[in-house]
């Protein structure tokens, strides 16, 4: 039957008979069976199969029309094995959905590109690395960005505050005596002035504080530390700068003055509870499950190994009963696809697969991967792999009870070890049994 050749050749996709499989009606006789096969050429009959790799794509279409540099990205590609229309992807995220931050990141990129002279992107960037909660992170942001919202930013920005500043112009609320800039109102306003003074940091004549917003952020970022004799000095200054920003809302807002000593101790008691609020969370909340918390039910780890430089990638399958008593596993190199996480996804699907093929018994599926379980979580939110996440909703309808659950790294060694081992493999093999491949027996791991 030239129907299946005609199809590659329009399609683009080739149709790989070594991996499909045909299933007969209980009432179709042996020989007719037999014929039917040996004119499609597919030897195999069957539903299940490797029904997931019937499909790939047409190598002498691609060499015809596509530079040969460009063909082993489009291979790397999974075909889809249903007809779906065109989409939009915004590469530019891991998911393929588009975010703000992944635009604003983009924007800044190309913006980078055209600007001259000084630059404060790497004062900005360190805002985000400070050890605090995300809403200072970003008031730093703001001062870096000079997007805080003081008096004279206000006014630049053409924003009335008549009723806070009862028709006045942009002058300090606190001291009457200077436009509030962010500078003033954080270091040269002599409230905050004398909140410094009080500190930890050592005032100097021609140093500290200094005249410009961006000497401050360079002096707290990273000359801090090694001008003072505070072990912790470069720690504090983030809270004491945000405890004086709310008292000057205070004083805004509200009309109340805390007094120097009032201000130091509130960013001390604020850092003393984002401390013990992050101790809570390493303890209780994102701690692991360990081992003894498994049930006795038999569990399949995956996972997949990828390398840019390699042309192969290896996945890997261990499933083994409650007492870690292996029932099967597998290890398999394939072309490399487009990125890691498909990788992750491709392993899940092969060991869902081969699981199926072996008749194991098994709904519970661990993984090393977070962002491998959020793209089985929300399979809308990764638009980047529809065409497998296709083959793995498919593949769901056969495990009624399935979970795929987070494990750490050190916990997933086997498969591990065969994704790894798989990978170095020269061309695409495919291995499932109770015991492990030759090629993988050489890492130290004990099956």
């Amino acid at each position: 039957m030239d129907i299946i050749g005609s199809y590659g050749r329009a399609s683009g996709q080739e149709v790989n008979l070594d991996k499909s499989s045909i299933m007969f009606g209980k009432k179709v006789p042996a020989d007719v069976r037999s014929q039917l096969k040996s004119v499609i050429g597919i030897s195999k009959e069957g539903c299940m199969g490797s029904y997931l790799d019937t499909k790939d794509w047409h190598l002498p279409t691609l060499e015809e029309f596509f530079d040969p540099e460009d063909i082993s990205l489009i291979r790397s590609m999974p075909v889809c094995k249903t007809s779906q229309p065109d989409r939009l992807l915004w590469h530019f995220t891991k998911s393929g959905k588009y975010s703000v931050k992944s635009g604003y990141r983009l924007a800044r990129e190309l913006l980078a590109d055209v600007e001259y002279g000084p630059t404060c992107v790497a004062l900005r960037a360190q805002s985000w690395k400070l050890d605090v909660p995300s809403r200072i992170q970003h008031f730093f942001w703001q001062i870096g960005s000079v997007t805080l919202p003081v008096l004279e930013q206000l006014a630049f920005w053409g924003v009335r505050c008549d009723a806070l500043c009862k028709g006045c112009d942009a002058l300090c609320k606190r001291c009457d005596a200077a436009v509030e800039t962010i500078n003033h109102a954080l270091f040269g306003c002599p409230r905050s002035r004398r909140t410094w003074e009080m500190s930890p940091v050592a005032l100097d004549q021609g140093g500290f504080p200094y005249d410009s917003i961006y000497a401050h952020l360079d002096f707290i970022f990273w000359r801090a530390s090694s001008q003072s004799e505070v072990p912790d000095l470069a720690i504090r200054l983030p809270w004491i700068i945000w405890s004086i920003w709310k008292d000057r809302n205070k004083k805004v807002f509200q009309g109340i003055e805390l007094e120097p000593t009032e201000i130091l101790n509130q960013a001390a008691n604020d850092k003393l509870l984002w401390e013990e609020a992050k101790s809570y969370s390493a303890h209780y909340l994102e701690s692991p499950p360990s081992m003894e918390e498994r049930g006795p039910f038999p569990r399949c780890l995956v996972d997949g190994s990828w390398k840019f430089t390699v042309p192969f990638q290896g996945l890997g399958l261990w499933c083994c009963s409650g007492e870690d008593i292996t029932l099967l596993l597998g290890a398999r190199s394939q072309r490399r696809s487009l990125t890691p996480l498909h990788a992750e996804l491709q392993a899940l699907i092969w060991a869902m697969a081969s699981l199926l093929e072996a008749g194991v018994g098994c709904q519970t599926f661990e993984t090393d991967c977070a962002e491998l379980v959020a793209m089985v979580q929300t399979p809308d939110d990764w638009p980047a792999f529809s065409n497998l996440l296709e083959d793995f909703a498919l593949l769901r309808t056969s495990y009624p009870s399935f979970t795929l659950v987070r494990i750490p790294r050190e916990v997933n060694v086997r498969a591990d070890c065969l994704a790894r081992s798989s990978r170095s493999l020269i061309s695409e093999s495919s291995f499932v049994n109770s015991f492990p491949p030759v090629w993988s027996t050489n890492l130290g791991v004990l099956f």
